[in-house]
């Protein structure tokens, strides 16, 4: 596969073999080292990220879940960085056990809760930012000859989500360490309990309702009921489920009209997902 481990750098770590396993942006491969099975990963992003995200994942590493740790110091081979990391047991729960990992999802924030305040992940900004950005309603205005009818429903729930937003008092939200992608195949289970947790590379420090944007993806209301059975949710958390669900896929929409290029419709289907927990923003678009 393109990117393939370098031979010189799987000398350098004794990696003896090497199966891909895939990844969205970051690809990773099944290793063994000295016998043991390990992960090998292959960033997409800069030196910023991988020290952040380790020593993020460091820090999680004493909350009692197996997790990725570093093994060894990152490399940088054929323009990316790499690195190695432990291997986390277990298997993926049944993605149809959505109120359980709603469970486990309140248990992973009471612990992320405890732990020290991060700084920012490096190019990353709040979750609601993208509604509140006036360059986000420039940017739709000098996209919109192009891309009309995409940048029409983008416009229609932009100004949805950002009319909810500005009557909830967001100055006065929490904010602590995220997963930011709580999904089945992120996750390590045995024997009914959570062992184990994979892919840090969306987690950060942000309000803990922006966690179910990929966790709910207003299609899971199951998880947001099993959320709501250990630490329930009031109405404001409530009334945020969407507007930070629809600034998620926003804030993806505004880098593909930036760069000039097009998802395969994702967007615009996640978009026009609707949910009761959605409530008056449950109206469907009318274009």
């Amino acid at each position: 596969m393109s990117g393939a481990p370098p031979p010189g750098m799987l000398a350098h770590w004794d990696v003896k073999t090497s199966n891909p396993l895939g990844g969205r942006l970051n690809q990773h491969w099944a290793v063994r080292v000295q016998g043991e099975r390990a992960a090998l990963r292959r960033w997409h992003g800069d030196e910023a990220q991988v020290r952040y995200e380790a020593a993020l994942v460091q820090q999680v590493s004493g909350l009692g879940w197996a997790v990725p740790t570093l093994l060894a110091e990152p490399l940088l081979a054929q323009g990316a960085w790499w690195s190695l990391h432990a291997w986390v047991p277990g298997t993926a729960p049944a993605r149809e056990a959505a109120r359980q990992r709603g469970r486990w999802l309140a248990e992973v924030h009471a612990a992320f809760k405890a732990l020290p305040p991060l700084p920012p992940r490096p190019g990353w900004r709040p979750a609601h930012a993208v509604l509140l950005d006036p360059e986000t309603e420039t940017l739709l205005d000098r996209c919109e000859a192009a891309r009309p009818a995409e940048v029409r429903l983008y416009r229609w729930h932009l100004h949805r989500a950002r009319a909810a937003l500005l009557a909830l008092p967001l100055q006065d939200r929490p904010s602590h360490l995220l997963h930011g992608d709580f999904t089945a195949w992120n996750l390590r289970a045995q024997g009914g309990r959570l062992t184990g947790l994979l892919d840090f590379e969306l987690a950060r420090p942000d309000d803990p309702v922006a966690e179910f944007a990929l966790a709910w993806r207003g299609v899971h209301d199951e998880v947001v009921a099993g959320y709501d059975d250990l630490r329930p949710l009031g109405d404001e958390a409530r009334a945020l489920l969407t507007p930070l669900w629809w600034a998620h896929l926003l804030e993806g929409a505004t880098l593909h009209l930036r760069a000039g290029t097009q998802d395969d419709g994702w967007t615009a289907r996640k978009l026009q997902v609707r949910s009761p927990l959605m409530g008056p923003l449950a109206a469907p678009y009318p274009g």
